[in-house]
């Protein structure tokens, strides 16, 4: 075994123990201390800005501070999410609480949402003048357009990429604005495509990966996925993608649907989206001028992650997906780590339903569904694989239906309800004549119609059950 192997795995053992923070209500009481003076620092040093300059020697102490507890919360935590939910304050997945009069004096919310921004990410830690920096732009008039976006720039600028600002979470939402939710998730997708070339480039060229604009970029998809049906806006958008990077968001997408329906924070989510994002790395190797083969990806992958420095949660997630998420559920080495098992799904599924040139698919979506539901408890975690199939529905996104009434039609929605469960959203393919629409059409099964055929890839055989629902 090779020495950086071995070395991981004394580290792993060192450090598995910490890595259950939501069991370690030591590690859980820390975390709400340094977050609850984080964000009263945060408030603090906003106001204070409103009435004197950022050079005044006032603000040496509480930026100090602030710069000391974010440490502290990094090597906890790795990235820490400071989050302002209506009048709560979260990092990461917990709540703080604040004692009530220092609650009353917290404006945090209301500072942040005048530029459109909900809460912050930290990756890194930050120096004094970085921290003049963020409270300046922050205590600042918001930008006339876009706001958020034009904050997150000026961080950029700045030299604070590490820095990722989100827009403020809501838990309702309009039709207009969920149409807009949809058009914005779309954007992030195709935009990922290059981020995706970019990080492989990296690791093609034998340079250390970087995981902050893979980071960056799953909090977009997060924040742009939580509304709307991303599972077949995702499918929709690979028309416009490079094939190296289809695979690898489409994995990340449905990891982060199946985490979603598992009730991860949006902290644990990142984390999962980012080990996502890896989970192939090791085919970006070569060994004597050729790809690493199927067999050795996982540990290769491995290896390549180990060098990137510290050895935080995040990264230990991170390591533990990429070396477990072709192991069964019910493997003899021992139970995969959670996010593996989510990744192991997803890649799976999508490697078993992505279209192949001149050949189609290896199974139709119901197919695909049916056969890993008939695998749940031995090569699938069952409660991830029923999640996932109460996500995606009878008919998932892809499936080619033949309707009673002699419609065909293209499944384009995963569940919209518990009553839309076998009753997709479906866009018409041939009309019952014979004809084909010369735009768009579609039927919503919800409304009216039954199916009387899943129609499968050539030469395959049909899954039991699918093959004449009514």
């Amino acid at each position: 075994m090779p020495d950086s192997i071995a070395t991981a795995q004394e580290q792993l053992g060192k450090t598995l123990a910490r890595a259950r923070a939501e069991e370690d209500r030591e590690l859980a009481t820390r975390v709400r201390e340094l977050g609850a003076q984080l964000a009263h620092l945060f408030n603090g040093l906003l106001h204070m800005a409103r009435t004197h300059a950022l050079n005044n020697t006032a603000f040496d102490a509480p930026v100090r501070d602030f710069g000391s507890a974010l440490r502290e919360l990094l090597e906890l935590l790795g990235p820490a999410t400071l989050q302002c939910v209506e009048d709560q304050i979260f990092v990461n997945d917990l709540r703080i609480r604040f004692d009530k009069l220092i609650e009353q004096s917290i404006t945090l919310g209301t500072d942040l949402h005048r530029h459109g921004v909900g809460g912050l990410t930290f990756n890194a830690p930050l120096d004094d003048p970085e921290i003049r920096t963020i409270v300046r732009l922050f205590s600042s008039p918001p930008g006339p357009s876009e706001p958020r976006a034009a904050l997150q720039t000026e961080l950029a600028a700045a030299g604070m990429s590490s820095v990722q600002v989100h827009p403020p979470f809501r838990f309702r939402i309009t039709g207009e604005e969920l149409h807009q939710a949809t058009r914005e998730f779309r954007e992030v997708y195709l935009a990922s495509a290059s981020t995706v070339a970019g990080v492989f480039a990296t690791l093609g060229a034998d340079r250390l990966p970087s995981p902050l604009p893979v980071r960056r970029l799953v909090h977009q998809l997060i924040d742009a996925s939580r509304f709307g049906d991303s599972a077949e806006v995702a499918r929709r958008a690979e028309d416009a993608m490079p094939p190296f990077a289809q695979h690898t968001l489409m994995v990340t997408n449905l990891s982060l649907m199946i985490g979603r329906a598992a009730g991860l924070s949006d902290a644990s989510l990142a984390d999962l989206g980012v080990a996502a994002m890896f989970h192939d790395v090791g085919f970006t190797m070569r060994e004597d001028g050729y790809s690493v083969p199927f067999e050795r990806h996982t540990r290769a992958g491995l290896r390549v992650l180990l060098r990137q420095r510290g050895f935080h949660r995040a990264k230990l997630r991170r390591l533990l997906t990429v070396l477990q998420h072709h192991y069964a559920f019910d493997d003899t080495r021992g139970l995969p780590a959670l996010y593996a098992r989510i990744v192991h799904i997803a890649d799976d599924y999508d490697i078993l339903t992505r279209y192949r040139p001149d050949q189609g698919p290896i199974l139709s979506t119901p197919d695909c569904l049916a056969r890993m539901a008939a695998q749940a408890g031995k090569a699938y975690d069952p409660l991830l694989t029923q999640l996932f199939c109460n996500i995606m529905g009878r008919f998932p996104p892809g499936a080619i239906l033949s309707l009673v009434d002699g419609h065909l039609v293209l499944s384009i929605s995963t569940v919209r309800s518990p009553e839309t469960f076998d009753k997709p959203l479906c866009k018409v393919i041939r009309r019952p004549d014979g004809s084909a629409p010369e735009g768009d059409e579609f039927l919503d099964l919800a409304d009216g119609g039954r199916v009387a055929k899943v129609h499968h890839p050539q030469g395959l055989t049909p899954v039991g059950g699918h093959g004449g629902v009514g």
